[in-house]
């Protein structure tokens, strides 16, 4: 359709008058299209440089091209689509609009007009003359604008390809723990506005599952991260972003850790990973969401693990070497007095036993650790201890009396 278009513009059948008239114009090319280029670059951020010389080229070479047609000449129209291709590019991988471009070809058709209108009054020229003019116009202006529409699409699919590659750099500074300097960098080059603080999310998923980024808010930064995806967005949007993983993935468990800055990210991810192990561990309870925040105290206690599986064969291996039993209900009591220091009745209370049976606990308990308990240190170690080994041996986890099986033989 466009060779048709070409074919039929290299020769419009113009008027002679109107030949004529074309023909003079063409010591007003460069002026107009200096003129259009300056007023678009008052438009544009600073750091478009060199996109004002390719407006320039591009008009310049239209409108030269336009009076050749209009003359009869042979005039190919490759060079000036490949112009238009590239403007309509430049203006997308820029993150501009498309109607920057428009305003440039609406400008130097205005202006052209404008020239030519003023000639046909100072030369009498007819009315067939001047419409003759106008069609060619509004055909070639068409032509061009399709021309810009094909650069843009290019550029948009450019632009967009760009912005992935940034924010996945963007994600892994900052899960590595980049300096802040280095993430705004990062984000300026994925288009993303970094907000004072982020919500991280840990997304716990099947073997091979991923949840593609168009399936988020634009605001959401994410990637498959094994052996869970990473999810980063302002904390104003996390509500919105857990309802879009719920609806992708619905089989998926979330953890979202509370608001960090975003220096913090690589300690976030940690925290909302123990989560999930955690949940896996029935330390906490499994639910789809899990609201870090609600428990940060079993994601402090947890968060050395090997400390901690150190520290209970240490210190509670007089517990260890009780009976299941024994060590269930002696362990039971000992928690509920380091957490209230009460008396006897009031732990039997809260235990639901006669106060005698905890007299009878509390006997066993100091033969176990004797003067260990008056020592403030020793205490507040074996209260985040228990509190943190406690729920696991609830949940079923043997390991720490295996572990003193095999080193006790």
């Amino acid at each position: 359709m466009e060779h048709d278009v070409t074919q039929t513009q290299q020769s419009p059948g113009l008027p002679g008058s109107a030949v004529w008239m074309l023909k003079s114009l063409e010591g007003e090319v460069r002026p107009v299209a200096l003129s259009v280029a300056r007023h678009l670059r008052d438009g544009l951020p600073a750091e478009t440089e060199g996109f004002e010389e390719l407006i320039f080229t591009a008009v310049h070479g239209a409108m030269s091209h336009f009076i050749d047609l209009g003359l009869g000449r042979a005039a190919p129209y490759t060079a000036i689509d490949d112009h238009f291709r590239k403007v309509g590019f430049k203006v997308a991988a820029m993150g501009q609009d498309r109607a920057l471009v428009d305003l440039g070809i609406n400008m130097a058709t205005s202006e052209l007009w404008d020239v030519l209108r003023r000639r046909a009054v100072e030369n009498e020229l007819s009315a067939a003359a001047l419409n003759a003019l106008n069609e060619m116009m509004s055909s070639y202006v068409e032509h061009l604008a399709k021309q810009v529409t094909t650069g843009f699409g290019a550029g948009t699919e450019a632009r967009d390809q760009d912005n992935d590659v940034a924010r996945a750099r963007l994600i892994e500074r900052m899960l590595s723990g980049a300096s802040l300097d280095e993430i705004e960098m990062q984000a300026s080059l994925g288009d993303w506005t970094l907000p004072e603080k982020v919500t991280v999310m840990a997304v716990e998923l099947r073997d091979g599952d991923r949840i593609a980024a168009d399936a988020l808010s634009p605001t959401a930064l994410t990637r498959r991260r094994d052996p869970t995806q990473v999810v980063i967005c302002p904390p104003d949007d996390a509500e919105a972003v857990t309802k879009e993983l719920r609806a992708a993935a619905p089989k998926a468990r979330v953890s979202v850790c509370w608001p960090v800055p975003p220096e913090d990210v690589p300690a976030a991810w940690r925290w909302a990973n123990r989560a999930l192990a955690l949940v896996n561990a029935r330390v906490i309870p499994a639910k789809p969401v899990i609201d870090c925040l609600a428990y940060r105290t079993e994601i402090w206690l947890h968060a050395e693990p090997v400390m901690r599986r150190q520290l209970a064969q240490e210190l509670l291996e007089p517990l260890l070497a009780e009976s299941a039993n024994s060590r269930e209900i002696l362990t039971e009591t000992l928690l509920v007095w380091l957490e209230t220091r009460e008396s006897a009745p009031a732990i039997a209370a809260v235990l639901g036993v006669h106060p005698q049976t905890i007299r009878y606990r509390w006997k066993r308990i100091n033969e176990l650790f004797g003067e260990s308990l008056r020592d403030p240190e020793f205490v507040t170690q074996l209260l985040l201890l228990l509190k943190a080994s406690v729920p696991l041996w609830v949940a079923g986890d043997q390991s720490d009396f295996d572990r003193y099986q095999q080193q006790t033989g």
